[in-house]
């Protein structure tokens, strides 16, 4: 079922360019999008990629779980010839890949795109067997724990023979890459198999973005220090150790130019367990929860600064979100976050460390650094725009779907 239709074509000015000798239209390259997880980094790195792809060029079928972000996102990417074959959120590795195989038999394409190591790993047999090109995006990074006991040496070689089967596997960092060859070394005997194209975000959407006065809105004064966090609640994104450093902030004996009050945003997740620990401590008046919105650029405006204390990150698009709004930005010096805020304004802080990120939190109270972010904005635009990971990407998918024989 088509759920989208794409522009039409008479109004798209290089239509005309995009004909043969015959003058007929040129087919388009018919590409299988897997995302098995169709949320945080890999939902906004398919609203953001594609949305720059042209849309006379190219068309696509995901295979996806039957989520409410799925129907944001193909709501997003509605310029696009787009089909969404649904499978039910409760489906297991087997389902999947069994899914994937019934559709690659049923259709003819050109490129089996997967996203993240559970869906390269279900289109991984596939994919091989039916000869499509196939390109993973590794959207994650692994801990060493993922593969302890004798469970975890057995999905180790499982993951290495499946990725074994896969074309090219790309990375959105280098400190990604760096990772997963760590555990994978095999995938670098190959040469090209591994490459990195760096995540983006849409800078014009962060940079004219319109502040949200937060202040109003929550009814705070001017004697208030807002602090943003705006990650999920998982244990990879840190929170534990913003409410110890908000602990140490209240217990410091100093006194402090404005009270702390870290705002977040969403629900879901570990949220409950969150707010268990912010009420052991007593520390309820130093937090507010806000509902979702879209507008997090806003929001992210709205703050004096964000606050990322992640244990890991395969690339921080906060961090790139936040230095293009030119907001003060306090970021851990864990994988895949150092590499995106590396040589900007970013105070870095040890990561799993409380008593650093206190520290950090404690100087941008005392000494204001807004007008340091706010020039390195035009800078922060350049280096993170995601036009330079379409452009990449796009060439990536002609490369591929003009091979005649699998590498």
């Amino acid at each position: 079922m088509k759920n989208h239709k794409p522009p039409n074509s008479s109004d798209m000015p290089e239509n005309n360019l995009l004909r043969n000798k015959n003058k007929q239209p040129l087919k388009k390259k018919h590409v299988l999008l897997v995302v098995y997880h169709p949320v945080g980094g890999i939902r906004t790195f398919l609203r953001y990629v594609y949305r720059n792809f042209d849309p006379l060029k190219w068309r696509f079928t995901v295979i996806a779980p039957d989520v409410q972000h799925m129907r944001v996102l193909l709501e997003d990417l509605s310029m696009h010839d787009i089909e969404w074959v649904k499978i039910d959120k409760s489906s297991g590795y087997f389902e999947m890949t069994a899914s994937i195989a019934r559709q690659v038999v049923k259709g003819k394409y050109d490129l089996v795109h997967s996203h993240g190591f559970t869906s390269g790993m279900c289109a991984a047999f596939p994919a091989f067997v039916w000869r499509i090109p196939h390109l993973m995006t590794s959207h994650d990074v692994i801990n060493k724990s993922q593969f302890s006991g004798v469970n975890g040496r057995l999905r180790k070689h499982g993951m290495a023979l499946l990725f074994s089967l896969i074309d090219k596997v790309q990375s959105v960092s280098h400190d990604a890459q760096k990772n997963l060859l760590s555990f994978f070394p095999g995938l670098a005997k190959k040469n090209g198999k591994c490459l990195v194209i760096q995540n983006g975000i849409e800078t014009e959407r962060f940079l004219n973005a319109e502040p949200i006065d937060l202040r109003s809105e929550l009814k705070f004064g001017n004697d208030v220090f807002l602090i943003g966090f705006f990650g999920r609640f998982m244990s990879q994104k840190g929170f534990g150790y913003l409410v110890e450093a908000v602990e140490i902030l209240r217990a410091s004996g100093e006194v402090l130019p404005k009270k702390p009050v870290v705002i977040t945003l969403g629900e879901g997740g570990f949220l409950n367990r969150e707010k268990r620990l912010i009420e052991s401590k007593g520390l309820e008046g130093y937090f507010c929860h806000m509902a979702f919105t879209p507008n997090i650029a806003g929001v992210i405006k709205g703050v004096d600064v964000v606050a990322m204390p992640s244990l890991w990150e395969a690339c921080g698009l906060l961090a790139m979100e936040t230095l293009v709004c030119g907001t003060p930005l306090i970021a851990s010096d864990c994988i895949g976050l150092r590499e995106v805020v590396r040589n900007t304004p970013a105070l870095s802080i040890t990561k799993a460390d409380s008593y650093s990120l206190s520290k950090a939190l404690f100087f941008e109270m005392k000494h204001r650094s807004k007008a340091e972010y706010e020039d390195y904005k035009e800078k922060a635009i350049k280096r993170y725009d995601v036009l330079n990971t379409s452009k990449q990407l796009s060439a990536l998918y002609k490369e591929m779907t003009s091979m005649k024989n699998r590498c």
